[in-house]
């Protein structure tokens, strides 16, 4: 090769790697201009929330900037990361995280229908409608336990997450994340996305203190350690000298999340029963639904060993307590009776009147070969 040609190479190779470090080092001026931008805001955004404002140089001499903060009662950190995988582009990205208290187990995924990053396949759970229209039209919401999620996404927690629009929001296991695109420069908007962040991970807190409450008014206790890796959580409660419990979960592994009321019993398999609410058929408006004694029948299938004994147990009280509560199903077996609500239910009256249900059920009785 010509000695001519080596040099042109040369030099097309160092002409090549100037414009490299020039446009590298443009960047990294461009991303300081825009930390130096956004320094005051973070630390009015700091003081807004009564949190801790930190400012130095990273690790690779990069400007960055932290805030520590208790919010709601959970403790978060919010700090940006920088991608120098462009070298022309320094992307930043701010991120808020946390420790999130999530004893359901529950896998929460919450970003606008605009943020198409957010589709990226890594996060598995299904799309779920929370009923709420505002929500519904400009939101995705992706979660594993789609009841769950509903009862998570209170009103002023939806409230908070429009508040926070440029965020997503996931919660996995014990930890909560809220990430957007760009350096936030808005004081306003960064304080809106620490409450939402709060907010989500301080649910479970909320569902725990919820229950407690409700195990001491039914007399009961939740059991220690009750909150397992699936979501259980199980209240003991002695009813008429009888041990009931009401459980909050997973009926297996796959099962609905929901909550059932047990009563145990000895029974015969002749005593085995199912009640199994009837779907809803669409109906003329205004349309009354079934009431009075033939509202079982009309409005649940009724499954037995033994189908008269089964409708002698359930006698016209039983019958229109069940039609009136409208659990998904009632199941007795040789071991129990279960009332299963299809849905996360807190609610202290409509325990209290399963508990009397199953505890009527199981109840010895001459008409039963149970005792």
């Amino acid at each position: 090769m010509e000695p001519i040609f080596v040099l042109m190479i040369i030099s097309g190779i160092a002409g090549l790697a100037r414009c490299f470090a020039q446009a590298r080092q443009d960047a990294r001026r461009a991303a300081e201009a825009r930390w130096r931008i956004a320094r005051p805001i973070w630390q009015r955004a700091a003081a807004l929330v009564g949190g801790e404002f930190r400012s130095g140089p990273g690790q690779q001499g990069d400007p960055r900037m932290q805030i520590s903060v208790v919010f709601e009662n959970v403790a978060l950190l919010v700090d940006h990361d920088i991608d120098h995988g462009d070298a022309s582009v320094v992307r930043y990205h701010t991120r808020i995280t946390g420790s999130a208290r999530n004893p359901s187990g529950l896998r929460l995924r919450v970003h606008e229908q605009r943020l198409r990053r957010a589709n990226d396949g890594t996060f598995r759970a299904r799309q779920v409608d929370v009923g709420d229209p505002a929500l519904d039209g400009a939101f995705v919401v992706k979660a594993s336990i789609p009841t769950l999620a509903r009862w998570w996404l209170t009103p002023p927690l939806r409230e908070a997450l429009r508040a926070a629009a440029d965020y997503q929001l996931t919660l996995e296991s014990h930890r909560l994340t809220a990430i957007r695109a760009g350096l936030e420069d808005d004081a306003e908007k960064l304080v809106s996305a620490i409450r939402a962040a709060a907010l989500v991970a301080g649910r479970g807190r909320a569902l725990t203190k919820e229950l407690r409450a409700l195990s001491q008014e039914l007399g009961g206790r939740l059991l220690s350690g009750a909150a397992s890796s699936e979501g259980e959580m199980t209240i003991e409660i002695e009813h008429r000298s009888r041990l009931l419990t009401v459980e909050f979960g997973r009926e297996g592994k796959k099962g609905v999340f929901g909550t059932r009321v047990r009563a145990a019993r000895a029974a015969s398999p002749s005593e085995r029963f199912t009640l199994r609410r009837r779907p809803r058929r669409g109906s003329a408006r205004g349309a009354r639904g079934p009431s009075g004694d033939d509202a079982l029948p009309r409005a649940y299938e009724v499954l037995a060993e033994a189908p008269d004994r089964a409708m002698q147990r359930l006698g016209d009280e039983l019958r229109r307590e069940i039609a009136a509560l409208r659990p998904a199903a009632v199941v007795g077996d040789e071991a129990a009776v279960t009332l299963v609500f299809g849905q996360l239910e807190t609610g202290r009256d409509r325990i209290e009147r399963a508990i009397a249900i199953v505890s009527a059920l199981a109840a010895p009785s001459p008409h039963g070969p149970y005792r």
